[in-house]
C-alpha cells in the first residue's frame, strides 16, 4: 500500500497488462523515481471487455523488476467503482495524478475520477493519441469532457501537442516518445539471423507491432512487389482479419519473400528481429507518434516512415532514415534510397549519436519542470 504524501500517482496500463503503453507507464514511473519523486502506479482490474478486445490476450507473462508500487485498482467500465478510486487517491494525497489517455473510451472513467479528487491535486493528462485512428462521431465530445477536468496536458510527440493545443487553451507540453531503458541489448546481426534461421546475406525489411488498418501494411506489401531482391519480416499480432494480408501476399506471389509472424512477441524475441533486420518500415496511413520508432533508435535500425509529423520529425532532424508519402511507389522508392551506397551506415551512425537525446530520464526531468514550473 503506497504511503501518504506521494508526489505522483500514475493511472493507466501497467504490468501485467502487455503492450507499449503499459511498458512506458512503468518506464515513466522508474524515471520519475530517479528524479527523487515518490511515485505509485495504479493499473486496471478490468480494462477492455473481452468481447471488445481484438487480440488474443490483454496480459503478458513477462515479469518486471520494479521498485515502484503497482496496484490493480481501476475498473475502466464500471461507474460504481470510480468514486472509490478517487477516494483512495485522496487518502494518499499525491501532488499530482497522471491520467494516461490514448482512447476516448477512457474519458468517462478518467473524468469521473478527476472530478472527485481534492482541489489541491493537479490533474495532468499524458496523451498518446488525441484524434483516434478509427474515429467515432462521439470522440470529440468525450475528449472535451476529459479536457475540462485536466489542469494541463503532456504528450509523446509534438504532433499530438499541436492537436491538443488546437482544442484547448490549457498548457500542453510534448516531446518525442523516449527510448526504453529496459529493452534487451542489440545482438550482432549474424548471430540474430542464425537464431531466427534467416539467410545471412539477404536484405531484410521489418514491419513490427500490432497490425491495424491505419498502419498501412497493405501499402508495404504492394511496395514489396517493386523490391524483388529484398525480404520482409512481419512481426505482430493482427487486430483485424489476417486474411486481408494473406490474400495480397498470394496475389503478388510474395510467399517466398514474406515471413508473416502473426503473434505478439516478447521483448527478447523482438530484440532478435530488430538486430537481424537491415531497416524498419513504418508505412502508416495516419500517425501522431510511435513507440516502434523509439525501439529503432535503441537498436540503431534505419527507418523508412511515411510523412506524418509525429513519425517524420525525429527522422528528418536526426537523418536516421527516409521519409515518404503513404503510397506503395513512394515507399519502394525510399527503400531503394535507404539501401544506396553508404546511406544505411550513415543512418546507423546518426541513430547511435542521437539515442541519449530521447532518454526517459530527460523526458521525466522536463516533464517535472513543466508540471511544477510554478
Amino acid at each position: 500500500m503506497p504511503q501518504p504524501n506521494l508526489d505522483v500517482v500514475l493511472l493507466g496500463p501497467a504490468p501485467p497488462y502487455r503492450g507499449g503503453i503499459a511498458d512506458t507507464q512503468w518506464e515513466f514511473a522508474q524515471a520519475l523515481q530517479k528524479q527523487n519523486k515518490k511515485v505509485a502506479l495504479w493499473t486496471f482490474t478490468q480494462l477492455y471487455p473481452e468481447v471488445l478486445f481484438p487480440g488474443k490476450t490483454q496480459f503478458s507473462e513477462e515479469k518486471v523488476d520494479s521498485s515502484v508500487d503497482i496496484e490493480r485498482k481501476i475498473h475502466a467500465y464500471h461507474p460504481w467503482e470510480w468514486k472509490k478510486v478517487a477516494r483512495a487517491i485522496n487518502a494518499v494525497a499525491p501532488k499530482a495524478v497522471v491520467f494516461r489517455y490514448w482512447t476516448p473510451f477512457l474519458s468517462p472513467c478518467w473524468t469521473s475520477i478527476a472530478q472527485h479528487l481534492s482541489p489541491s491535486i493537479k490533474c495532468i493528462a499524458l496523451v498518446d493519441n488525441w484524434k483516434a485512428h478509427e474515429p467515432k462521431p462521439w470522440d470529440q465530445w468525450l475528449n472535451k469532457r476529459f479536457s475540462k477536468k485536466m489542469h494541463a496536458f503532456s504528450c509523446l510527440s509534438t504532433a499530438v501537442q499541436e492537436e491538443i493545443s488546437a482544442a484547448t487553451e490549457k498548457a500542453c507540453w510534448g516531446k518525442m516518445h523516449p527510448v526504453a531503458n529496459n529493452l534487451p541489448p542489440k545482438l550482432e546481426q549474424a548471430a540474430a539471423r542464425k537464431k531466427l534461421k534467416l539467410e545471412l546475406e539477404q536484405d531484410y525489411l521489418l514491419f513490427f507491432g500490432l497490425i491495424r488498418p491505419y498502419k498501412g501494411l497493405d501499402l508495404l506489401l504492394k511496395a514489396m512487389e517493386k523490391q524483388p531482391d529484398k525480404k520482409l519480416l512481419i512481426v505482430g499480432e493482427c487486430y483485424e482479419k489476417p486474411e486481408k494480408y494473406e490474400r495480397i501476399i498470394r496475389e503478388l506471389k510474395l510467399e517466398k519473400r514474406v515471413d508473416f509472424q502473426n503473434r505478439f512477441v516478447s521483448a527478447e524475441e523482438a530484440s532478435l528481429y530488430f538486430s537481424a533486420a537491415d531497416a524498419l518500415i513504418l508505412p502508416y496511413k495516419s500517425a501522431t507518434q510511435s513507440g516502434v520508432v523509439a525501439m529503432a533508435y535503441h537498436y540503431a535500425l534505419p527507418m523508412v516512415v511515411t510523412h506524418h509529423q509525429g513519425l517524420a520529425q525525429p527522422i528528418e532532424e536526426d537523418q536516421t532514415g527516409e521519409v515518404c508519402a503513404p503510397t506503395p511507389t513512394a515507399i519502394s522508392t525510399s527503400i531503394s534510397a535507404l539501401f544506396t551506397a553508404t546511406r544505411l551506415k550513415d543512418c546507423q551512425h546518426n541513430l547511435v549519436k542521437n539515442q541519449n537525446n530521447y532518454s526517459w530520464d530527460n523526458y521525466a526531468q522536463e516533464w517535472i519542470n513543466f508540471v511544477w514550473n510554478d
